[in-house]
């Protein structure tokens, strides 16, 4: 995974210890987070298939398009806690 997509200085993830960690974390949340949107649509995708099932794929849709919604809001967030992280040492 490249850093290109953030706002602020790369190396900051790699600053002090305390940055390489909650750089990990963060990391964390975002494959987390990537693989529940991605598990939402397989078996929504796989609900999809039979009438009686329909409601709840389309559920399982739409959390699946929250999730990834929720994608940059995580290094939105990471990217200011690093950065207020710097200022306060």
């Amino acid at each position: 995974m490249t850093n290109q997509h953030r706002f602020m200085d790369n190396r900051l993830s790699q600053k002090t210890e305390r940055h390489r960690q909650i750089t990990a974390r963060y990391d964390l949340w975002y494959s987390l987070n990537d693989l529940g949107a991605g598990l939402m649509f397989v078996i929504g995708s796989i609900l999809f298939f039979s009438e009686a099932t329909q409601t709840p794929a389309t559920w399982l849709f739409l959390t699946g398009s929250i999730l990834f919604t929720v994608r940059p809001t995580i290094r939105v967030v990471q990217d200011i806690h690093l950065r207020r992280l710097s200022h306060n040492n």
